[in-house]
C-alpha cells in the first residue's frame, strides 16, 4: 500500500509539473494553457531532460535552451474541434463470444470434456 501511495504521488506531481510547463509555455507566447498540448509537452520535457540536466552547462546556456523548448512547447496546439459532442454508448459488442452464464469451473470442466 505504501508503495502505492508513492507511485500516485509521484504521477500526480508529474501530471501537475507536465501542466505548469505547459501555462508557462502558454503565458510566454500569448496562448491560452488549454491549448498547449498535453503529449507533446511530454515528449519535449523527456526529450530535452539530459541536455537540460547536465551539469556543465553554463546557466545563461541553460537559460536559453529551457526558454527554446518553451518555445517549441508553445507551438504544438491542440486543435479545437467543433461538433464532437458524442453520447458515451457503445455500437455493438467488441468480440463475438457469448456472455458468461454459468460458474467458471462448469465451463472448465465442459470445454475438458469436449477436449478429450
Amino acid at each position: 500500500p505504501e508503495m502505492v501511495r508513492r507511485e500516485f504521488w509521484t504521477i500526480l506531481l508529474a501530471y501537475n509539473l507536465i501542466r505548469i510547463t505547459a501555462a508557462n509555455a502558454a503565458a510566454l507566447h500569448d496562448k491560452q494553457p488549454r491549448q498547449i498540448s498535453f503529449t507533446s509537452t511530454c515528449q519535449f520535457v523527456l526529450a530535452s531532460w539530459q541536455r537540460l540536466s547536465d551539469s556543465s552547462l553554463p546557466c545563461d546556456e541553460l537559460l536559453k535552451q529551457c526558454r527554446i523548448l518553451l518555445r517549441l512547447i508553445s507551438t504544438c496546439l491542440v486543435v479545437n474541434r467543433l461538433g464532437r459532442l458524442e453520447p458515451r454508448v457503445l455500437r455493438r459488442r467488441r468480440h463475438a463470444y457469448p456472455l458468461i452464464q454459468k460458474l467458471r469451473d462448469v465451463l472448465r470442466d465442459e470445454l475438458h470434456q469436449e477436449c478429450i
